[in-house]
């Protein structure tokens, strides 16, 4: 049975694709990243602890890591595991290692087999969930859970994220968009802006 992303993809996308995902399909170019984190979390702990009445540009990586842990539960860790191929997989999995709960387990379990060269990031997601050591990825263990800490000292800052369109809804949208093409296609970008303001679209846009 074919579901439906929960949360608007927009929404999901500003909140998870600013994380360097890229950097975490390798255990060394994470464990470098990681490492850089946690050192800049040392450094600048007492401008860290400001946040968000001061923000310090160097440590943008970490406000964006606490954002995404904040806003993070179920229905995202599935949506992310579920309908954004393997960069959302990357993010899912990075983002319950941070932030490690049972109820992500199984979402995470099923996203293996799409992601093969994300299996080593799932498997240690899933480790810090089950609170058991994976002999091979200690020093990874280590480092996230030092940055776990980090990152929950940091005020919490939770990004709202929206509800997408249900099933029930989709073929009115589908038709509306027709509506909307045309209006542009006629009237230009004026026409089409009316036609979305006075339609289905507007509270997904």
């Amino acid at each position: 049975m074919t579901t439906i992303p929960f949360y608007l993809e927009a929404d999901v996308g500003r909140l998870v694709l600013d994380i360097p995902y890229a950097r975490l399909l390798k255990p060394s170019s994470a464990m470098s990243y990681w490492s850089s984190l946690c050192t800049d979390a040392r450094e600048l702990a007492s401008v860290l602890h400001d946040y968000p009445r001061v923000r310090y540009a160097p440590l943008e990586p970490l406000y964006l890591c606490a954002r995404a842990v904040a806003s993070l539960d179920v229905h995202l860790v599935e949506d992310l595991s579920t309908h954004w191929t393997w960069k959302g997989v990357v993010c899912a999995a990075f983002l319950c290692s941070l932030k490690p709960e049972k109820q992500y387990r199984t979402h995470l379990l099923s996203a293996r087999d799409h992601a093969p060269h994300s299996q080593w990031l799932i498997d240690l997601a899933i480790g810090e969930i089950d609170g058991s050591a994976i002999t091979a990825y200690e020093p990874h263990q280590e480092c996230l859970r030092e940055l776990r800490a980090v990152i929950e000292g940091i005020p919490t800052q939770r990004v709202p994220l929206r509800p997408g369109p249900k099933k029930g809804e989709l073929s009115l949208l589908s038709s509306t968009a027709k509506s909307i093409t045309k209006a542009y296609k006629v009237g230009g970008v004026s026409a089409a802006r009316s036609a979305i303001d006075e339609s289905p679209w507007k509270p997904f846009l």
